[in-house]
């Protein structure tokens, strides 16, 4: 029911995706590969950010009931608005996809980026959400100090 820009995790890192509550396949996927990736890297302080793909569907009441179907908890955040404020941010992210009128079924890839603390695009990961996993392995053993921060 708030806002939130990407500046809320100033000074952290950040994991980045894109789906939509209707979606039956990719998009579970997605999300329980960031979510099992955080895990595995012994993270729990790394906020995973979900910016929905359907504003048409994915209103600001629904995203409670989505955060909870996808498991999400803490400090992650299922992000949805106007129609024209999410394809904006769609659009910033460059993310590639394509509504179909009749069904309201959303055509796209899998996304995730890891967005560094100075709140720029440190990893894009495309097409294989596993991947995941080897990106935050590799941000964690590069980062100074404990965690990701």
């Amino acid at each position: 029911g708030e806002r939130v820009a990407l500046d809320a995790f100033s000074g952290r890192w950040v994991a980045v995706t894109f789906a939509f509550g209707h979606c039956e396949d990719i998009c579970p996927l997605i999300v329980e590969q960031a979510r099992r990736a955080r895990a595995d890297e012994a993270v729990p302080d790394l906020p995973i950010v979900v910016v929905s793909l359907d504003p048409w569907r994915d209103t600001p009441e629904r995203l409670p009931t989505i955060a909870e179907t996808w498991q999400l908890s803490g400090e992650d955040r299922v992000l949805s608005g106007s129609v024209d404020e999410v394809n904006a941010t769609l659009d910033r992210w460059r993310i590639p996809r394509q509504r179909d009128p009749d069904t309201g079924m959303i055509a796209h890839g899998s996304i995730i980026v890891l967005v560094d603390p100075r709140g720029r695009e440190a990893w894009r990961i495309e097409g294989a959400p596993q991947r995941i996993r080897e990106a935050i392995a590799r941000v964690v053993a590069e980062s100074p100090g404990p965690g990701l921060r």
